[in-house]
């Protein structure tokens, strides 16, 4: 009975192995004719809730494991449109036999149609390949849009409750090629990755993309995890920016991720043959080098940082400039000057040394044949750019053949052949510009100063720790001399300071013109000055000015008679008087000839910033005036002078008391002025 039992189970055993390899060979032989696609159509619809259709199928029983899809269309419901393939070649992994989920040694689909929506929607069964390749790949994403692009990942593990999109699903190798690919509306050509993905990871062993005009390539890791960026190589070749709305984006788009804690490390940034036109600054054919930055910290928080730059020429602020070379070294709270030059304003720059937060520390600097017309708020300019710092170092100052122009200014002044040399220097810049320590010596061919020439100008000055002296100061005019000399204690208490001034033959147009005092007259001055006080502030300088100043004119005349003299004292502002010439009553009077002027000396002498004018008279035909007060510089009521003139039958009084001007007098037929 047994052995009949047994030899029953033997036949049943047998015949299900013969219907399962006669369904098996079945199943094979029809994977080789025609009936292959809709068999397969029919399993997937038994065997999902998909709908699969496909125009042919490939098999080969000598690659068992090999099957080729022609055209499938994969429908997952009636409202969402199908996703499609040109091909689908897939090998089945053994795998798949004893685990229950789909596993593939390799998966190639050619020319995926993957809608957007159906990919948002889909919950595909799980996945896991050891090669997925997609050819002519073109999809998109609210931050990401590929087109034609060729894509491998290794190790493709699609899981239905993973949040990461499918493309992240994966571990080990990727590459992916694209004629366009776009990030977050930033637009790239020719785009070329090959890198590892690992634990969310991201290494690219190389990349490469064109973009605004450039060849872009390099290394780089970033771990979104750590919100970590480290660029261990970058390449920028031929790159053209133009638009300033796009310097804007990035801007933002660096200050967002700053904003988010993000940090990169930059070991390697090269940028080369590169051109910018931007509105404040444009640079031509330029070439930038920078190794070991940390963004986003301060140049004064980089740790071994490097920067190398040249170029062919641009422009900043509308200032043109040729041949830029800069070579930067970054320590923590210090920027050294490796070298820096450049040719512009029709000259040549050079300078070296290091800067801090709150100290510029110059070993030379250098400039030759400048020509520099200088805006109308070039001084608020420079003492901006200053601003930072408290000291300012310079061991050389070599400044040679300069010409500079400030037309512009509420003084205007000319300077041609400008020699500036200084040794050992230290200046304040804040709150006014100081020199604290070393030597300088100032010449120049020409000089002229609110209109007033003067010929090879000589300027020598030093300090020790805050004892300025003004050792001399020669300004000669075409027939005059003025020297001057002084000293200011900057590091004593009140600032005390003193000078000395003497002229010999100075020409007296200086004093409409340097000291707005209304005296159209020609001539010469004499004079000697001898002044002190303290000068740390108004207050200071108001109960402190003492000295003595003297005035000898000679050969003093006006021209259109005393009548000049007269209209440009009763004008109601200096400015006024200074154009008296061209008033109606003076052109009434072109006819006059030069009146000679005869003038007591002029001697004011000041007690503790209290002044007093000595009467001083000028006589001249038709005209007798006389000038006489004191000057109180600490109480407006002790303030006044005044000045009397008589021209003829008119009489006129002219009063500057406590800060206001005042005139007054008489006409011949009695009316008043």
């Amino acid at each position: 009975m047994l052995g009949a039992s047994m030899r029953f189970i033997g036949k049943i055993i047998a015949t299900i192995v013969v219907l399962a390899a006669l369904g098996v060979t079945i199943i094979l032989t029809l994977l080789h004719t025609q009936y292959a696609a809709p068999m397969l159509s029919q399993a997937v619809s038994w065997l999902t809730p998909y709908t699969l259709n496909l125009s042919e199928v490939r098999y080969h029983i000598r690659d068992p494991w090999h099957l080729t899809l022609l055209e499938p269309s994969l429908t997952i419901t009636d409202s969402q449109p199908p996703i499609t393939a040109s091909q689908v070649s897939l090998w089945l992994s053994t795998d798949s036999l004893t685990q229950r989920q789909w596993q593939f040694d390799s998966l190639l689909i050619d020319n995926p149609v993957l809608p957007t929506q159906t990919l948002a929607n889909t919950k595909l069964p799980e996945l896991h390949s050891q090669r997925l390749a997609i050819s002519q790949i073109s999809f998109a994403t609210n931050s990401i849009y590929l087109e034609k692009g060729e894509l491998q990942l290794d190790n493709w593990h699609f899981q239905p409750n993973n949040p990461a999109p499918w493309w992240q699903q994966f571990k080990g190798s990727f590459q992916l090629a694209a004629d366009s690919a776009q990030w977050q509306h930033w637009e790239a050509k020719q785009l070329l990755l090959d890198g590892i993905h690992n634990n969310n990871q991201w290494k690219l062993n190389g990349f490469s993309f064109d973009w605004q005009y450039a060849s872009i390539n390099g290394q780089l890791i970033l771990a979104p995890d750590k919100k970590t960026l480290n660029i261990q190589q970058l390449t920028l070749s031929g790159l053209q920016l133009q638009d300033s709305g796009l310097t804007q984006t990035l801007q933002h788009q660096l200050d967002r991720w700053a904003s988010r804690q993000w940090q990169a490390t930059l070991h390697r940034v090269d940028i080369l043959d590169s051109s910018i036109d931007l509105p404040t600054i444009s640079l031509n054919h330029a070439n930038l080098s920078l190794t070991d930055w940390h963004w986003p910290g301060s140049a004064y928080s980089q740790h071994n940082a490097w920067l190398s730059f040249n170029a062919e020429s641009g422009s900043w602020r509308q200032q043109s400039f040729t041949d830029p070379l800069l070579d930067l070294s970054f320590t923590p709270n210090a920027v050294i000057l490796n070298g820096a030059s450049v040719n512009a304003l029709e000259g040549y720059w050079r300078v070296e040394g290091k800067v801090s937060p709150e100290t510029l520390q110059l070993n030379n600097l250098t400039s030759k044949g400048i020509k520099w017309f200088l805006p109308a708020d070039w001084a608020s300019h420079l003492s901006q750019a200053l601003s930072p710092f408290k000291q300012i170092d310079i061991r050389s100052l070599d400044i040679g053949y300069a010409q500079l122009t400030a037309a512009d200014s509420d003084i205007p002044w000319y300077i041609n052949g400008l020699n500036l040399s200084g040794s050992d220097l230290i200046l304040h810049p804040q709150p006014l510009f100081r020199l604290w320590h070393g030597n300088i010596t100032a010449t120049a061919r020409q000089m002229s100063l609110n209109t007033v020439d003067l010929y090879e100008p000589l300027i020598e000055m030093a300090s020790e720790q805050g004892l300025w002296q003004l050792k001399q100061a020669f300004l000669p005019f075409k027939d005059g001399l003025l020297e001057a000399t002084g000293q200011l204690n900057l590091s004593q208490e009140g600032q005390p300071w003193q000078a000395a001034l003497q002229g010999d033959s100075l020409p007296a147009n200086i004093l409409p013109q340097w000291l707005s005092v209304p005296w159209p007259a020609s001539g010469r001055i004499d004079m000697t000055a001898a002044i002190q006080g303290l000068g740390q502030n108004y207050t200071s300088l108001a109960h402190s000015l003492n000295g003595e100043l003297r005035a000898t004119f000679r050969d003093s005349a006006v021209e259109q008679g005393g009548r000049s003299l007269f209209n440009a004292w009763r004008q109601a502002s200096a400015s006024e008087a200074s154009s008296s010439s061209t008033s109606p009553v003076a052109k009434a009077t072109e006819t006059d000839k030069s009146t000679p002027l005869a003038i007591t000396p002029l001697k004011i002498t000041s007690d503790r910033g209290r002044m007093t004018i000595a009467p001083f008279r000028i006589k001249g035909k038709e005209i007798n005036a006389v000038l006489k007060g004191q000057w109180d510089l600490a109480n407006p009521a002790g303030q006044q002078l005044e000045l009397e003139a008589m021209l003829g039958c008119q009489h006129l009084i002219r009063r500057w008391q406590q800060g206001q001007q005042t005139v007054s007098g008489s006409q011949c037929d009695g009316k008043s002025i």
